[in-house]
């Protein structure tokens, strides 16, 4: 078969130590009739000074001052002229034949969407452990994709798990650039019900790199909570105009519980703001995630009391114990 062009477009914000290894992984992947977009967004290193070193001519650099993440996908994807896009963070890796594996599932299904699979790696990214969900198999509905995912598996929907028709993303709307962390919720969701359905290609691994301290994930700002919010609410909105069931209330008011625990104390406008949304929707009863300590003290004390006494003993040196945890935790896991 002849391949469609395939368009990847990849942000990049201070990545210079990251995105060569990145890009090879995109450079050297088996199908070569691919475009590579870089949109540097407003970068303080010389991360657009080596992209311009670069002799690849698939290789384009689009530079605009800082506007976060969602802003830069979509500058990427308009300017991109591929039928099939693809989205890779400039610190991850394409595992070999990635791209060609999910182009493959959707050769009769140019109105579906590919998934993945996909690991964490800190250093090394050929050293990955492959998750395995249930969600890796195809679904012709792809509201059932995310209520498997959101109930079954650990909700991860990064916008690079998929490659999708341009069609799918100018219905779904690319995504919202209000959002910082967890924007990724939103988009996903949209995408997908802007979707026929998700073909999973089992020989396509994305690799996440973990641990580093300035993902965007670990932020805990005012900025970035107020962010988590919104898109919670946009994603849970999403949902239910799709189907408002006990099933879906169920889900929504999980997910605001599990964003609860991370706006309380420090955020109490947003704090309570989700416990009003978590009433309307019909209560939850996710419990607290944490260590054997917090699940005590939380049994004990309520959970409330608990996150009180965990976040005054992060300023006594709690945090830094707690980190320590995290990367001997993340040694083993991949």
């Amino acid at each position: 078969m002849t391949l469609p062009l395939l368009s990847v477009v990849i942000p990049a914000f201070n990545c210079r130590w990251c995105i060569e290894e990145s890009l090879q992984s995109v450079c050297s992947q088996s199908i070569k009739d691919i475009e590579v977009i870089v949109v540097d967004d407003g970068s303080t290193d010389n991360t657009a000074d080596f992209v311009r070193t670069l002799g690849d001519n698939r290789i384009s650099l689009i530079q605009q001052p800082n506007q976060g993440h969602s802003s830069a996908v979509n500058r990427g994807v308009e300017a991109a002229k591929g039928q099939f896009i693809k989205l890779v963070d400039a610190d991850d890796w394409l595992a070999p034949g990635h791209l060609e594996a999910q182009l493959l599932v959707l050769e009769d299904s140019p109105e579906q969407i590919a998934s993945c699979r996909w690991g964490y790696f800190t250093v090394d990214p050929t050293i990955v452990s492959p998750r395995l969900e249930d969600v890796q198999r195809d679904f012709s509905d792809p509201l059932e994709w995310l209520i498997c995912s959101l109930t079954k598996d650990e909700g991860m929907m990064g916008g690079a798990l998929w490659l999708f028709p341009r069609s799918v993303w100018e219905r779904a709307g690319g995504y919202n650039p209000d959002l910082g962390l967890n924007n990724d919720f939103d988009f996903s969701i949209r995408l997908l019900l802007a979707s026929k359905g998700v073909r999973y290609a089992a020989n396509a691994l994305y690799c996440y790199r973990k641990g580093m301290s300035s993902a965007l994930s670990q932020s805990r700002g005012r900025k970035a909570m107020t962010s988590a919010m919104q898109t919670t609410l946009l994603g849970c909105q999403s949902l239910l105009n799709r189907e408002d069931s006990p099933r879906i209330r169920q889900i929504c008011a999980d997910r605001f519980q599990m964003w609860l625990y991370e706006f309380f104390p420090e955020y109490p406008d947003l704090a309570n703001a989700a416990e009003i949304k978590i009433k309307e929707l019909g209560g939850s009863r996710r419990p607290i995630e944490g260590g054997r300590l917090l699940k005590a003290l939380a049994a004990t004390l309520g959970w409330k009391k608990a996150r009180s006494l965990q976040i005054a003993l992060g300023g006594l040196g709690w945090n830094h114990i707690q980190a320590w945890k995290r990367q001997r935790n993340l040694r083993r896991f991949c």
